[in-house]
């Protein structure tokens, strides 16, 4: 009850920050275009049908027809003025057009949240919330009429289902996971064709851990890929090009190179322990809590792979300054995925030390140093870039 209590609370939190951010962030072109384009110029048939505006890249339907829904409930209307080229500073469109993002960002946080909570203990939820306002993609995209916080929460739900069954023997509990699993990738695939490397990702690993009833992919794994196929084969194909960012701006701008020092230090400690696995002298010093994630970050190591091939593919056929540049929202998946994974490679470590009070206290303020020095460096700047955009 506690946990729920406390989730509640967070997540009031988080709404309040959301729709703050939403009135005094001023729309822009895309959120425009969306809007009036995908939303406004389309019926529901035609966005599951494919049939949305050329010029969004994606023809996945799913956030278009949630926000058409959610402005069909409210009675919304498009001002006439926006015709005119006045929609740059409309606080009412701005909060109202971005309440469906703000809502399923806030549910992202909450819900990582309340799974360490419920998990682990209260700490260990705190942490997570902690590293997860620490991300620049959360108040970038927090509130944004766009399909990126459909995305990242969806890809949360992903990934807390995927750590939720792991190790579940009933039979009972793990077809209800995989039914929870399926029905998160089919909405991934109506959320964007980028969507693809996660689904399969999430499955491979689903088969290699849990289940080998090749049946069962049917739903889980093919249905959505279909899905995927069918509004690629309906997008536009346009051209992409690299300006002056590189890969490592791409990550780092989703999974912040403090996380990244983590894995690090995780991986290093990791490769100790499987050292004195083979010598027989770990367990003079290293506990057994550390080999407990590592499948966790096998699939955050994966789906960052995952993330370097969609590089690959969309550089295939770049045309340099022409179409549409690749940027760091492309990889948003990875924000929530770096999250959870910091928090359990951090959880994990301080438990299998916690025989040896001085390294551990010792660890815990070098990887507490290097969090909060990012959380420093990211929400003030962040707050302050919002304030003055809105004077």
């Amino acid at each position: 009850m506690r946990s729920i209590v406390l989730t509640i609370l967070v997540f009031s939190g988080c709404l309040c920050v959301g729709f703050w951010i939403a009135e005094h962030k001023p729309l822009w072109n895309d959120e425009y275009f969306t809007q009036t384009a995908s939303v406004d110029g389309t019926s529901f048939a035609d966005q599951f049908s494919g049939n949305l505006p050329l010029g969004e890249g994606s023809h996945a339907p799913l956030f278009y027809a949630l926000q058409k829904l959610f402005l069909q409930v409210v009675r919304y209307q498009t001002p006439l003025s926006w015709h005119g080229g006045h929609w740059y500073t409309d606080p009412h469109s701005q909060i109202t057009l971005r309440a469906v993002p703000v809502i399923l960002m806030s549910l992202s946080v909450s819900l990582v949240f309340y799974y360490f909570c419920l998990g682990f203990s209260l700490w260990v939820g705190l942490l997570s919330l902690f590293i997860f306002l620490s991300s620049h993609m959360v108040w970038s995209y927090w509130a944004e009429a766009r399909p990126y916080a459909l995305w990242v929460f969806l890809t949360t739900v992903q990934s807390v289902i995927l750590l939720n069954s792991i190790g579940q023997k009933s039979r009972t509990q793990g077809g209800r996971g995989m039914a929870w699993l399926a029905g998160t990738n089919i909405l991934l695939g109506l959320t964007s064709i980028l969507t693809l490397g996660e689904i399969w990702v999430v499955s491979v690993l689903w088969w290699c851990v849990h289940d080998r009833d090749w049946k069962k992919y049917i739903v889980a794994t093919f249905l959505p890929t279909l899905i995927v196929i069918f509004y690629y084969i309906h997008a536009p194909r346009l051209s992409f090009y690299f300006g002056q960012s590189h890969l490592d701006n791409f990550l780092h701008d989703n999974i912040s190179s403090q996380c990244f020092d983590v894995l690090f230090i995780f991986l290093f400690f990791l490769s100790l322990y499987f050292w004195g696995q083979k010598k027989g002298k770990v367990q003079d010093w290293l506990g057994d809590d550390i080999v407990k994630p590592f499948v966790y970050v096998i699939f955050w190591g994966l789906v960052l792979a995952s993330s370097i091939v969609l590089y690959i593919i969309l550089g295939l056929h770049a045309k340099p300054n022409q179409g549409f540049p690749v940027t760091s929202r492309y990889f948003i998946y990875l924000t929530p995925i770096g999250v959870i994974a910091t928090t359990i490679v951090t959880v994990s470590l301080l438990k299998s030390l916690s025989k040896h009070q001085l390294l551990c206290w010792g660890l815990g303020g070098l990887i507490g140093f290097l969090l909060v020095q990012h959380f420093l460096k990211i929400v003030p700047k962040t707050i302050h870039a919002i304030i003055s955009n809105s004077v």
